[in-house]
């Protein structure tokens, strides 16, 4: 005979496999605190990239105004200017990512604890079935 409840909890288990199981497979697999310093380590290179396309699109914005400052003012100036920007938009990201990937890292957790929970319900229909 098919235990109705057991079906039905393994069901649910197929679901969150198909649908979230993948999304869900770093926070199994990792600390929070490893799970973001991951991410933020991918987010340096992306937001260096990023700078680097914002800064070249400025430039050619504006190469008139640039060339004449850059012929009038100090270049150790100019530098740290540039510096200081990036450094900026540097922290900037970071803190964006940090907020999204400790957010997703955390629902991802609540989710992998429902699965679990099932599991383990599912275990239990099958540790009374056999004691039957």
């Amino acid at each position: 005979m098919v235990n109705q409840e057991r079906v039905g909890e393994m069901t649910k288990l197929a679901i969150f496999d198909q649908n979230e199981g993948q999304e869900c497979r770093p926070m199994i697999q990792y600390f929070r605190k490893d799970y973001i310093v991951k991410e933020m380590i991918k987010s340096f290179f992306t937001a260096t990239i990023a700078f680097g396309l914002l800064a070249v699109i400025a430039v050619l914005y504006f190469v008139e105004n640039l060339m004449e400052q850059i012929s009038s003012s100090d270049i150790r100036q100019f530098a740290v200017n540039v510096i200081s920007c990036y450094a900026a938009f540097l922290a900037a990201y970071f803190l964006i990512t940090y907020i999204v990937y400790y957010m997703r890292y955390t629902k991802g957790r609540q989710k992998v604890k429902k699965y679990y929970q099932h599991l383990k319900k599912v275990n239990r229909l099958y540790h009374d079935e056999e004691q039957m």
